[in-house]
């Protein structure tokens, strides 16, 4: 039987042909993922997704080693693996069964047994840094330092060991700290005498030990040495900083040592396209090219940009993405809509050799994704959809890896603003106060080309092109909520007068209690739907319904007591419109059917969201929201496979 492919994401089909493979080639392993490859071959999905992981890309970790324990359930390394990728992605509930499920069958001194039961320390430790001061904070530390010193003590490893002492100095104990730095640097120092090593963590714990004992320099060099050792293992050295970061709190680090362990920066790009003919006053003409391509590779050079993600439109959009393939860096690229509408309005208009440049592009890209697979239809609200989406995408990466997310953008300042254009995705940016590289068109033009006027052109986003069908009404960017009540079919006719008192009574007065006024509302038997202008305003209503039906004792209101609510969520382009029916306003499309198929597929008690919603709720800079990595998950009634996030707030434990 042949497995299908998890995700939606398109590359190109090339073979590895390297024994440590870079993200590009994983992806495409992974997309030819098929019995012929994998089957009776649990290792390969560990190499896979240990090499994922390691490049600082968790997500596709969890989705491949995920799909492998599917096709090999008893696998103990894929079981350690699938953990420590859902430790990666957030997901601690779910690496604490996976957990369960294998450390009982373990012996106590193997290197798999020491691994895990670090691993369980590690979630106790990750508890810890998120609760604030409390009793339950203490407990979460004390756990902590109690899971990591056991394993210690039976193996003498280094890693146990090193984290113990960490923890101990984080818990303001610091002899004890020391003391565990000064064994576990003894023991590494030995573990180097036995010949040369290129274990980049056995240099970073030689680091981390050095840092505890005071001895500054020595930890520079450790580190230095780690990174060096690490070499692309973005993830890895991500993973230092974040312990660096933690002792930050009690320890002076300095900028120095975050020096050491420097990962690339993430990109979010956006720049004008290539003038059309007919253009009245320049603004990209041809004969700029060079010169736009020129600062382009010098602000990556600058910048230490490694990871980017853009559109392809022609223009500074692909030179953007040539200048990073030449550097070798990751390129996620991001188109709008169905991709000969995008050709069509975006790219072909400046010649078949940008048409070319463009198929390069997609075929050398890391990664290209879609906002939405449906057509252009003259809808300008896409472009800003789409800017959205790859700044929270940015945003996340560069979360995930422990590094700064700025904004690239070659743009004209002085251009009226256009809804979804550059100017509109630099406003957004700007809004935040996030770092940004900008390369002035203006500028650029008055240096290269005095006051000559090139090829003209039409503005950044073309008007529906002439054989592109226009609507009757313009889409626009929502967030859909679907919701019920679990349980409810169960419920018998004498039950009826409590759920439509008691249970639609209480989401009356969430609704009605809410700072969050949607657009619609609407229900049918236990079912709600609501749409709300942003992503935000939807987490927020979704949050406090969830908490008023969990809080809510349904026994003494004649409900089951164990009565419960899922709620899924989903953000895209949708068409307003007066319902002829209701003869109200409301909302149709197919992003309004997959937020619905969302729902069904809910746990009881939580909030899944796709990956759009994710998305734009990263983007808008909200601190009160953490979205946890569920992985591709088939929908309700057939609709595919969709990338789903469980929503919570961020204080709150899983």
């Amino acid at each position: 039987m042949r497995k299908k492919r998890p995700s939606a994401r398109k590359i190109a089909k090339r073979p590895t042909g390297s024994a440590e493979p870079d993200l590009r080639s994983i992806l495409v392993a992974w997309s030819q993922h098929v019995e012929r490859d994998f089957q009776k071959k649990p290792e390969r999905y560990c190499e896979l997704g240990q090499r994922a992981a390691e490049l600082g890309h968790a997500p596709l970790a969890y989705e491949i080693l995920r799909h492998g324990l599917m096709a090999y359930p008893q696998h103990q390394r894929l079981l350690y693996l699938t953990a420590l990728a859902s430790v990666k992605t957030g997901s601690y509930a779910a690496a604490t069964d996976y957990l369960h499920k294998l450390v009982p069958r373990l012996k106590g001194r193997s290197d798999l047994y020491i691994e895990a039961r670090s691993l369980e320390g590690r979630i106790a430790k990750d508890n810890w840094a998120r609760l604030p001061s409390g009793r339950e904070k203490s407990d979460a530390g004390n756990a902590a330092v109690a899971a990591y010193e056991s394993v210690y003590a039976a193996s003498h490893s280094y890693f146990p060991g090193i984290n113990a002492a960490t923890m101990n100095v984080l818990l303001g104990r610091l002899p004890r700290g020391r003391e565990l730095a000064r064994e576990v640097h003894g023991l590494c120092l030995r573990k180097l005498r036995g010949g040369r090593s290129s274990d980049h963590w056995l240099f970073a714990t030689l680091g981390e030990a050095s840092l505890l004992m005071d001895e500054r320099q020595d930890a520079l060099r450790w580190y230095r040495r780690a990174a060096a050792a690490a070499k692309k293992r973005v993830g890895d050295i991500a993973t230092m900083r974040r312990q660096l970061r933690l002792l930050e709190s009690v320890l002076s680090v300095g900028a120095e040592l975050y020096g050491a362990l420097a990962v690339p920066k993430v990109a979010v790009f956006t720049g004008h396209m290539l003038d059309r003919s007919g253009r009245s006053n320049p603004r990209f003409p041809p004969d700029l090219e060079a010169a736009v391509g020129a600062s382009i590779r010098a602000q990556l050079k600058d910048g230490d940009i490694g990871i980017g993600y853009c559109s392809a439109a022609c223009g500074a959009d692909i030179l953007f993405i040539e200048q990073m393939r030449k550097r070798g860096a990751e390129v996620h690229i991001t188109l709008p809509f169905n991709r000969d509408d995008f050709v069509a309005t975006s790219v072909a208009f400046a010649g078949t050799s940008w048409v070319r440049r463009f198929e390069r592009a997609l075929s050398s890209a890391t990664s290209v994704t879609y906002a939405v697979q449906e057509r252009y239809l003259g809808d300008d609200t896409l472009f800003e959809y789409t800017a959205s989406l790859t700044q929270g995408a940015a945003l996340l990466r560069a979360q995930q890896l422990e590094t700064e997310a700025l904004m690239l953008t070659v743009v004209d300042e002085d251009e009226a603003e256009q809804p979804g254009g550059t100017l509109s995705a630099l406003a957004a940016w700007r809004k935040h106060h996030l770092p940004l590289r900008l390369i002035d068109l203006s500028e650029l033009r008055a240096d290269h080309m005095g006051h000559s006027v090139g090829i003209p052109s039409a503005k950044n986003l073309p008007a529906t092109s002439p054989h592109l069908p226009a609507p009757a009404s313009r889409r626009k960017i929502k967030t859909m909520l679907f919701a019920d009540m679990v349980g409810f079919s169960k419920l018998q006719e004498e039950d009826t007068p409590a759920f439509l008192v008691h249970f639609l009574g209480e989401i009356a007065r969430v609704i009605r209690a809410s700072d969050v006024e949607p657009d619609f509302l609407n229900t049918w038997g236990d079912g709600l739907f609501l749409v709300f202008e942003s992503a935000s305003n939807a987490a927020e209503f979704a949050l406090q319904l969830r908490d008023a039906v969990r809080d809510t004792p349904w026994h003494k209101h004649g409900l089951p007591a164990d009565t419960n609510i899922r709620i899924g969520m989903h953000s895209g382009p949708v068409f307003p419109a007066v319902d002829p029916i209701i003869q109200k306003n409301n909302f149709f499309g197919s992003h309004v059917n997959r937020a619905a198929r969302i729902e069904p597929v809910t746990a009881p008690g939580a909030v899944y969201i796709s990956e759009q919603t994710a998305a734009l709720l990263t983007a808008s800079r909200s601190t009160q929201f953490a979205c946890d990595f569920l992985g591709s998950v088939p929908l309700a009634k057939h609709f595919g496979d969709s990338v789903l996030y469980r929503l919570r707030r961020t204080h709150e434990l899983e």
